[in-house]
């Protein structure tokens, strides 16, 4: 079973981790708006064919601290449920998949992450999160912690988390074992996975 460290190195990667969510095309299509403590709905007024938004920015690797929030393993197959502080003194937004990767025998593995499923917390629709200053966003991830057809288990002693949109990463300390080709996570929450 993976161990993290609980803090988080906010680190400006040159390569962040791949399928880090939609790419950002300068109008919303973002369908609903779910913040951390409130259900409010951002308003987005919009004119002819541009649309103008009083959305908060991105949350980024810049104003972000990432850590496990829980973490269990079973039948091969390690949960992780992720928690991402904002540590800004504003507000930020989020809609999407995070990207992950990880660090192994002095290489990242550049892996690429299988979005939504069928397993818990990863069946969901990416809703849009808004945090305050001090609130968290939420995602889980999976992957196999055995050798499979698909190829062996990999030790890592590193983990990227790219937010939704970004193109920088939070890196984390840690060590495990996973298969690259098996890790899925899924889209951001402001609420905790039950």
């Amino acid at each position: 079973m993976a161990i993290f460290a609980l803090a988080a190195v906010v680190a400006g990667c040159s390569s962040g981790a791949q399928e880090a969510g939609p790419v950002p095309s300068g109008t919303s299509s973002e369908p609903t708006t779910t913040s951390a403590t409130t259900s409010e709905e951002t308003t987005t007024e919009t004119t002819g064919s541009t649309s103008t938004s009083s959305s908060p920015p991105l949350c980024s690797d810049q104003a972000a601290k990432a850590k496990v929030d829980s973490q269990q393993g079973a039948a091969g197959t390690i949960q992780t449920t992720w928690r991402v502080k904002n540590t800004s003194a504003e507000e930020c937004r989020s809609f999407g998949y995070p990207g992950m990767d990880f660090h192994t025998a002095g290489r990242w593995l550049d892996v690429q992450v299988h979005r939504g499923g069928t397993l818990p917390g990863t069946e969901q629709a990416p809703q849009r999160v808004v945090l305050g200053p001090g609130e968290s966003l939420y995602f889980v991830s999976y992957w196999s912690d055995v050798d499979t057809d698909a190829g062996p288990c990999k030790e890592f002693d590193r983990v990227k988390v790219t937010l939704p949109d970004n193109f920088e990463s939070v890196e984390l300390a840690g060590s495990g074992c996973l298969n690259p080709k098996s890790v899925r996570v899924g889209p951001v929450s402001g609420t905790r996975p039950a």
